[in-house]
């Protein structure tokens, strides 16, 4: 259990450009001797190292170009129950009776809903962000989660209630 405290603590952001080089050489040179005293847990440690780094540092950006890709697919749309932001000035805000109309990508009514065809690669897309939900790591799967939200924004009602 210590090798994998280790692993954690030594992968950290603000711990992995100055510790992890140290500990890495010292694990070269504890693993270049003879003695199986320290061979284990340095073993241990260095596979949780590198298990740990790649969850973060090769995952959660895979799941991010993931999603990314998956709304190319998809046309931009804003839905007609989104919050419409009015004025960025509170005080011309306060002064108007009526908000400020803005100017929508493409507004959503229930008549484009059934003409909206769906791309086939957006379900291979949303099957590798499902299964990143799955993972251990926390912020893999708080960006499978927003690309999830992202993708089925882009989506019909129907198609996103799926």
């Amino acid at each position: 259990m210590a090798f994998y405290v280790l692993a954690i603590y030594l992968t950290r952001p603000d711990v992995k450009d100055s510790y992890l080089p140290g500990f890495i050489n010292w694990a070269h040179e504890v693993l270049s001797k003879d003695s199986a005293q320290f061979k284990t847990g340095v073993l241990s440690t260095l596979a949780g190292v590198f298990k740990h780094g790649i969850a973060y540092t090769v995952k959660k950006p895979l799941v991010k170009l993931t999603q990314r890709i998956g709304l190319i697919f998809l046309k931009p749309r804003v839905a007609s129950w989104r919050y419409q932001r009015g004025s960025r000035s509170l005080a011309a805000n306060l002064q108007q009776s009526q908000p400020v109309e803005t100017k929508a990508a493409i507004s959503v009514n229930d008549e484009d809903d059934h003409d909206y065809d769906v791309p086939e690669e957006i379900e291979e897309v949303l099957n590798e962000i499902l299964q990143a939900l799955r993972d251990k790591n926390r912020e893999v799967q708080y960006s499978a989660a927003k690309g999830i939200g992202r993708l089925t924004s882009r989506l019909s009602k129907n198609f996103a209630d799926q």
